[in-house]
């Protein structure tokens, strides 16, 4: 029997020592928390064995908890974060050989989707947003199960991706086939589709009496992109004053609101765009510590040509310009992608 199972059960057997002066809310709430940080205390030892960045997410919680005598803001988050790391456990205990089938029912959803994409697209003429709720991230989805697509597969997921026309989707996409290639043909050939894109973006020069990048399916417009680096500047800006612990969670999407209405600038969403400085903003640098420790634990799977660390690392891309690993439909599949790396041999 472990230690940590050991201060386990004699913290369940002595939690009725813990003392109350007299039956009302605060002092039960009190009683509450001790058990609570308790219990996260041995949880921390007992994970960092293994899994340090689930460690360090759960030290974050015993540095803030103190500051709240019985949180409601720190309680939903700390529940998620439970249920995060009852998921990858359960992940990780399944075989490989068993997670192994999960990318034919990603693709079996993929296709799905395309066909009902494309159907609407000839019918309905307009942008579709698929089942995911968002034609942006029905793209993600699409660009983040890529790399498992067998080649006879491609012309229907293809034709998905340019239905719902995703700049981002397009690149990550490209990331996944350029890293399960993983020849330096493949590299260099990107490189040289990255530069071509950089040069239009900056001089799209006309074409048959449009300007190249209208003949896109979303057009030569990068709004998107602007928004995105104004509102990662106001993050950084804002941010540096909490840059340890951060602010805590679910205080980006009320700040970018609020800056949005200050300095006129379209951040409706709430959202950062962008999942590594969302995290800095509201768990600090404690919270990419943790990040770190996290794709430390995936590395040992990350090799060229195999389409699992394919779909990471294009996974990793989209993170960079939107917020898909909050998504479930797309974060859970990542997860799993994540456990089957780090259960790499």
């Amino acid at each position: 029997m472990s230690p940590a199972v050991v201060v386990l059960l004699a913290a369940i057997a002595l939690a009725p020592a813990i003392p109350l002066d007299y039956v009302a809310g605060p002092t039960v709430a009190r009683a509450r928390a001790l058990w609570l940080l308790g219990v996260l205390t041995v949880g921390i030892v007992y994970v960092a064995q293994s899994d340090l960045w689930l460690s360090l997410i759960g030290l974050w919680f015993l540095i803030q908890w103190p500051r709240h005598a019985d949180p409601p803001t720190l309680m939903p988050s700390a529940l998620l974060w439970a249920g995060v790391g009852a998921t990858w456990g359960l992940l990780l205990a399944l075989p490989r050989e068993l997670l192994a089938w999960a990318p034919w029912g990603w693709l079996l959803v993929a296709a799905r989707e395309c066909v009902v994409l494309i159907v609407r697209k000839f019918r309905l003429g307009a942008r579709q947003k698929g089942a995911f709720g968002s034609p942006v991230l029905t793209a993600l989805y699409l660009a983040l199960i890529a790399p498992f697509c067998p080649w006879w597969g491609w012309p229907l997921l293809g034709a998905g991706l340019l239905v719902v026309s995703s700049f981002h989707a397009f690149a990550a996409a490209g990331v996944g086939a350029m890293w399960v290639l993983g020849d330096l043909r493949s590299w260099l050939l990107g490189a040289f589709l990255a530069l071509l894109g950089a040069i239009l973006w900056a001089w799209s020069p006309v074409v048959w009496g449009q300007r190249l990048l209208e003949w896109t399916p979303r057009g030569d417009t990068f709004d998107s992109i602007v928004s995105r680096l104004r509102g990662w500047q106001l993050i950084w800006h804002h941010g540096r004053a909490h840059w340890l612990l951060g602010t805590g969670p679910g205080t980006m999407e009320p700040a970018l609101l609020r800056w949005g209405s200050r300095y006129d600038l379209e951040l409706t969403w709430g959202e950062g765009f962008n999942e590594l400085l969302h995290f800095w903003y509201e768990y600090g640098a404690l919270g990419l510590v943790a990040v770190a420790a996290f794709v430390w634990r995936v590395s040992p799977g990350l090799k060229l040509g195999d389409p699992w660390a394919a779909a990471w690392v294009a996974g990793v891309v989209l993170a960079v310009g939107h917020w898909p690993l909050r998504h479930v439909s797309i974060g859970l599949p990542w997860l799993a992608v994540s456990a089957y790396l780090a259960t790499a041999r």
